[in-house]
């Protein structure tokens, strides 16, 4: 009950902040970078695929696929962020743990993921008039619904792990979850060829870099919750903390 009482103990909120502003933006860094290779990669790579999965036309498979792509949609996705910080936050409340991160967390997480999103597509500018397969415009680099699909279900895992003490393999099958939904969504996007397929790659890969950011991030602002009763105590040979976030022995 005492952990209840004390839900700002033990933050460091200048690590924090330093450490979220610098892997961020390493993170973005990276995605630029990838984003102009891919560019260069248009002709010998992506038109190939878009005419090919043009000549494959309208299916009832692709049909379905309308339908399944949106779980990475901009709506979708804050929908999916909200249900997870009210039901982690429930959870943490009833644990005794810092019930408010996951309210806190999600939004942030999104937000971030969604203007860097934008900003790296406006500096790569890729050729985006071509009409896709369902008739609208060709989407930017970074996809955007891979990567908001991973940040936001990774999000849910990465607090899980670290705060619930999960076992490293536990923490590992985890970690698919986010993968598989990112690889999902990547597949449906390019079947629909709503992007490029250096895209919908470079959308996988920027979810993962900004879930890297994230687990930095959160190891810099909370380093040790358990130590004043606010996560659930694990030694380093268990800890997800040890495995993924790099806890200190």
């Amino acid at each position: 009950m005492g952990g209840r009482s004390h839900q700002f103990d033990g933050l460091r909120w200048g690590a924090g902040f330093t450490t979220g502003a610098v892997t961020v933006a390493i993170a973005n860094a990276i995605a630029i970078a990838l984003g102009f290779v891919a560019k260069a990669l248009q002709d010998p790579v992506d038109e190939p695929v878009f005419g090919r999965v043009d000549e494959a036309g309208n299916t009832q498979w692709t049909d379905v696929l309308e339908t399944l792509t949106q779980m990475g949609n901009v709506a979708q996705t804050q929908y999916l962020g909200a249900a997870l910080a009210v039901g982690l936050a429930i959870w943490f409340a009833l644990q005794g743990w810092r019930w408010w991160m996951p309210l806190f967390l999600f939004p942030v997480a999104w937000w971030i993921a969604r203007l860097c999103q934008l900003t790296i597509a406006a500096i790569v500018d890729r050729d985006r008039d071509v009409v896709s397969l369902i008739g609208t415009q060709i989407g930017a680099f970074p996809s955007g619904g891979c990567a908001r699909i991973m940040i936001i279900s990774g999000a849910a895992v990465v607090l899980a792990s670290y705060y619930a003490g999960l076992s490293r393999r536990t923490t590992r099958w985890l970690y698919v979850i986010p993968l598989l939904l990112g690889l999902a969504e990547g597949y449906f996007r390019t079947r629909l060829n709503q992007h490029w397929f250096t895209d919908v790659v470079g959308g996988i890969l920027y979810g993962g870099l900004m879930l890297a950011a994230l687990v930095r991030t959160l190891r810099a602002f909370d380093p040790a919750p358990a130590t004043v009763g606010l996560a659930r105590p694990s030694s380093r040979s268990s800890s997800p903390q040890a495995d993924v976030l790099g806890a200190n022995p």
